[in-house]
């Protein structure tokens, strides 16, 4: 089965909207995410423009402040500045920073109901303890695909073990009493690993890198790779030799992409809501 992203986005933006619109005409406020990004990195700023216009769609504000050059410890009072402020609900920092630039050392100081990225080290933290109000958004877009399409098999492995994908994906799959099994350059016999799980979630960043000798028909294979080669874009499953082969996959564009482009504003709305509450 093709596991449409699309379908997820969708139902998530309506349920989104529906409270942001209510939020709106309740304390009759303009939410407002603030992305800051350094440098002209081209992939960076097209991510940036999409949230511009998903949060249009949204009712959020979304206002790109960009520097062509900064240093480190001026982009870190900056990011302190813009945490302070009280018509500021989100924040996000783009990556890549340029070299030299630490993008951790910056994101920490980010309060974590301003977070909206799911990157400081607080939500990271969170999600071990359960607590999941805002989680990194690629992690998350997973799992609701997972859900959306009521994806069986309960034994899951991950090929990535970033901050940004493999880890807080461990986390989120160990809360819903997955068996995960966390894979990455150093894993001997991967191919053995992945054939004996029932969810294979491939993130590596190369282009057709998951292909049938990792598989078996029983997989699910959830494919997390963005590649771009000329105007067109890849995952890292060979989707070709995949699709009708495996149980269910995931397409590169319309999978894990648009829903994790989602859920970048369900963290944002769960910390608006939170600051709505808690916040004088």
């Amino acid at each position: 089965m093709l596991l449409d992203g699309k379908n997820v986005a969708k139902e998530k933006m309506s349920g989104i909207k529906s409270e942001i619109d209510t939020i709106k005409d309740r304390y009759k406020i303009n939410p407002v995410l603030r992305l800051l990004q350094v440098g002209n990195d081209s992939a960076s700023t097209i991510y940036a423009n999409s949230k511009i216009k998903r949060g249009r769609k949204l009712g959020i504000d979304v206002e790109l402040e960009k520097f062509d050059t900064i240093n480190q410890s001026a982009f870190v009072d900056h990011v302190k500045s813009i945490n302070a402020r009280n018509d500021i609900n989100g924040i996000m920092i783009e990556s890549p920073l340029p070299e030299g630039m630490n993008f951790y050392d910056a994101v920490n100081n980010i309060s974590f109901y301003k977070d909206s990225d799911g990157m400081t080290a607080y939500n990271q933290g969170n999600l071990a303890m359960k607590n999941e109000m805002i989680a990194p958004a690629t992690a998350r877009a997973v799992v609701d695909i997972l859900e959306y399409y009521k994806v069986e098999g309960k034994n899951a492995c991950i090929i990535n073990r970033s901050p940004v994908v493999g880890r807080p994906l461990a986390m989120l799959l160990l809360n819903r009493d997955y068996t995960v099994t966390v894979c990455h350059s150093k894993t001997s016999d991967l191919r053995a690993v992945c054939r004996e799980n029932d969810v294979i979630i491939v993130a590596v960043g190369i282009s057709g890198f998951l292909d049938s000798s990792y598989v078996t028909e029983e997989s699910s294979v959830i494919d997390v790779g963005i590649n771009y080669s000329g105007e067109k874009i890849y995952g890292d499953a060979d989707f070709p030799s995949l699709e009708g082969t495996v149980k269910n996959i995931t397409p590169v564009p319309g999978g894990v992409g648009i829903v994790t482009a989602t859920d970048i504003f369900e963290n944002f709305l769960n910390g608006l809501k939170y600051q709505l509450k808690n916040i004088k």
